[in-house]
């Protein structure tokens, strides 16, 4: 099947589909009768010559060395001489080459006619490969934004494994009997990870829920003082989203947060569907000393910055606010 599609998609059969056509379509328009007959195609076929030879020396010379360079002044006048080369060709056709065969005829067009017909085919096959050029480029672009993304999400996961496995670690040495708990909400975080996440969009009620079980994962590592509030509002399950794009700013909130506050420490989540998708988080700031570089969040904000600029391009809008002891991320999702 794949090599099926790679010849239709070949010139070896585009191009003679194309010339088919073409010759039937010529001698359609030049026929003497309602009926075609043998000589509209010895016609047609004649007629084709100088249409050969004005197709590829455009396709081939002209467009790849002058139109795609952006030499747009020397490829007009390159165009000009080709119709004029091509006009000489199609007489010489006629009047040499024709006139030794057996079915001799002569070129009943007028120059106009001829000019415009070649005219057409310039501007056509012009088209048609800018057009494949620019579809191969949107694919290339398409390959590397996959890419990215791909590479944007390998940034978050590691990071979710990490603290979590620290979590049970810390519940394990204790002794705790919310270790088994904790290992059963992180394999259900793993397998969201591992099947869901390739997906362009997951439902929203499916990533509220993977967020529920990290902030439960997260809040064994907290203090037993911070507050974390989570509330989600309006109808979520027909909304999708993009995977994982809200757990760099939980994470941000518990690592940056609520580590090495004076005071209680707390961590409040809104969620609002309605028209879009509003998301807010804030929490106050702790002193920690995995602060980068002075930068509040880090890696974290910044995958979220890039995601959202290319899963949604002009559709959204993402506010930090930030004070001495407070950190605020708003995200509508338009």
């Amino acid at each position: 099947m794949k090599r099926l599609v790679k010849f239709l998609k070949s010139r070896w059969f585009q191009h003679p589909i194309f010339w088919m056509l073409s010759i039937y379509a010529i001698g359609s328009y030049f026929a003497i009768s309602s009926i075609l007959k043998f000589l509209d195609f010895y016609y047609a076929l004649f007629f084709h010559i100088p249409l050969f030879f004005l197709v590829y020396v455009n396709l081939l010379v002209i467009v790849p060395n002058l139109l795609k360079k952006g030499r747009y002044a020397l490829y007009a006048l390159s165009v000009l001489a080709l119709l004029a080369a091509t006009y000489w060709l199609h007489e010489f056709t006629f009047e040499v080459i024709v006139a030794e065969t057996a079915l001799y005829m002569v070129s009943f067009a007028d120059w106009q006619v001829l000019v415009t017909i070649f005219a057409i085919y310039i501007v056509l096959t012009t088209l048609l490969t800018l057009s494949k050029s620019w579809y191969t480029l949107q694919q290339v672009e398409k390959e590397k934004l996959s890419i990215e993304l791909d590479s944007l999400k390998t940034q978050v996961n590691p990071h979710f494994l990490f603290n979590s496995l620290n979590s049970i670690y810390s519940l394990a040495l204790a002794k705790s009997e919310q270790t088994a708990d904790s290992v059963l909400e992180l394999s259900n975080l793993l397998r969201y990870m591992l099947y869901e996440v390739g997906e362009d969009k997951v439902p929203l009620e499916m990533e509220v829920e993977m967020i529920e079980n990290y902030i439960e994962l997260q809040k064994l590592r907290a203090d037993a003082s911070t507050k974390v509030q989570f509330s989600v509002s309006g109808k979520i399950e027909a909304y999708k989203v993009a995977p994982l794009l809200f757990f760099p700013l939980i994470e941000n909130a518990f690592k940056h947060g609520v580590k090495g506050v004076s005071e209680e420490g707390f961590i409040h989540i809104e969620m609002k569907l309605d028209k879009g998708l509003y998301f807010e988080i804030s929490n106050n700031k702790g002193v920690v000393d995995d602060m980068e570089q002075g930068k509040y969040g880090g890696i974290g904000l910044e995958n979220v910055k890039r995601r959202l600029e290319l899963i949604y391009p002009n559709a959204h809008t993402f506010e930090i606010e930030e004070t001495a002891d407070l950190f605020t991320a708003k995200l509508t999702l338009k």
